[in-house]
């Protein structure tokens, strides 16, 4: 009896893992047709495909959606929204939208301008080896103070520490 159940647990776990496999692959078809519509300019077409990816959790996919969102391509334009999207998929560490969180927060796009939060998030993204996080960075500490600078110095090292990959 036990080993009959071992092995019905057995076949069940691997239906599971063998799905799971499957929705990967799905995923990942559907955020290359959705990439090709955004490129087409069929944003209707993008956003029904990149939208359940991104739900899902696919960074990529969030990073896209916070985007379409900002620019308001397919969906009406919010700032709010585009900032929603790009903080999910920066907090699993995809570095563009760890940039562009830090310029929604440098411009005050959909949250309160917090140079801090801008610095802290363009340091994130250069971490990654982004050239243009660094300019960033660079052009946010111009109107930052000194103590202001080391707070988000002090955050992007706790992020990263937090985040090791």
């Amino acid at each position: 009896m036990k080993r009959a159940c071992f092995k019905l647990l057995l076949v069940a776990f691997s239906l599971l893992v063998v799905g799971c496999g499957d929705q990967s692959q799905k995923d990942a078809a559907s955020y290359q047709e959705g990439l090709d519509a955004y490129a087409q300019g069929d944003y209707a077409v993008a956003l029904k495909k990149l939208q359940p990816v991104a739900e899902r959790g696919n960074a990529d996919a969030q990073l896209r959606l916070g985007l379409m969102y900002r620019e308001g391509n397919g969906v009406p334009k919010d700032d709010k929204q585009a900032v929603a999207w790009l903080s999910k998929a920066a907090e699993q560490g995809q570095s563009e939208a760890q940039e562009n969180l830090g310029f929604s927060y440098a411009k005050g796009l959909g949250v309160e301008r917090d140079w801090v939060q801008a610095d802290k998030w363009f340091s994130i993204a250069a971490a990654s080896g982004k050239e243009s996080a660094i300019n960033n960075q660079k052009v946010v500490e111009v109107h930052m103070q000194p103590d202001k600078i080391a707070e988000a110095n002090a955050l992007a090292k706790g992020w990263l520490a937090k985040h090791k990959k």
